[in-house]
């Protein structure tokens, strides 16, 4: 039995996918069961069936004016929605929506690397470029720049940001909400904002300062539901000419206060990447 969004019945809900399907094409909205399947959340705590986090729908659009159209016909059928990036955060976010019979709003296909600056150290991806192809690109075009990856790599940049998620070189570069520079957002009435100096016409300054004028929005987006952010800016850091790896062991318990202090010392100088404790 279908799901239905809360506080609608499903004479609104067919009538609101055939406007979805006409706003991006009958093969991006997908309703059956089998579809729905990767849209679940198989690290759910809900042990009830019927009260477990299940998508009504889901709609994929491919670029920026779909999601608008999107967003203005679940706002004229008042129909939650739910949007992913990769869907592949696990252990932050995944797939599934945080409110049942929610339709998914997957990006995957807005999968491109937009710009890619090797002087300028920055990126500029939509949500469905995942860390592996952001480090393909950097490759193909033999740019001396390293990502910040989060333990997820087939998640994508733009779905970690968007849950806080951090990484593992240098304090600057690894919270990567803070190493977000500059977003575009579609917001609830399908209105499209550029933040920082995006918001400036022909602004070729976008992400090197990311506050512009102002109050900055841009952090109402990670884990808020203020709107469908379709690009991101992200800074990305420059190769080092070396960097190594390494483990340190204390024999007692009493001494790891003191590792710790040292180690936060080191982080917080930028002497070293994120320290893991294990």
């Amino acid at each position: 039995m279908a799901i239905l969004p809360p506080d609608i019945n499903a004479e609104t809900f067919t009538a609101a996918i055939s406007a979805f399907a006409a706003d991006i094409g009958t093969e991006w909205v997908l309703t059956s069961d089998a579809d729905l399947v990767p849209y679940k959340d198989y690290w759910s705590p809900v042990p009830d069936p019927e009260d477990e986090l299940l998508a009504s729908a889901v709609v994929a659009p491919a670029n920026v004016e779909q999601v608008q159209a999107i967003v203005r016909t679940a706002n004229r059928y008042r129909i939650p929605l739910f949007p992913i990036s990769t869907g592949k955060n696990f252990g932050y976010g995944g797939p599934a929506p945080s409110m049942r019979g929610s339709v998914v709003v997957d990006l995957k296909r807005m999968d491109k690397v937009l710009e890619l600056d090797g002087d300028r150290n920055f990126a500029l991806v939509e949500p469905g470029v995942s860390y592996f192809d952001l480090y393909r690109e950097i490759q193909e075009k033999q740019l001396n720049l390293w990502i910040d990856c989060a333990n997820p790599g087939w998640g994508s940049p733009m779905g970690n940001t968007m849950d806080r998620g951090l990484g593992f070189t240098l304090g600057y570069y690894r919270d990567h909400a803070g190493a977000m520079y500059g977003v575009e957002v579609v917001l609830p009435n399908g209105e499209v904002m550029r933040t920082g100096m995006g918001a400036i016409p022909n602004s070729k300054t976008w992400q090197d300062y990311k506050y512009g004028f102002g109050p900055d929005p841009s952090q109402l987006f990670p884990q808020g539901n203020f709107g469908i952010v379709t690009k991101m800016g992200v800074r990305l850091m420059p190769q080092p000419e070396h960097w190594r790896t390494g483990m340190v062991t204390v024999p007692l318990r009493g001494d790891l206060a003191a590792l710790i202090k040292a180690v936060n010392y080191l982080s917080d100088t930028f002497m070293i990447g994120e320290p893991r404790y294990g």
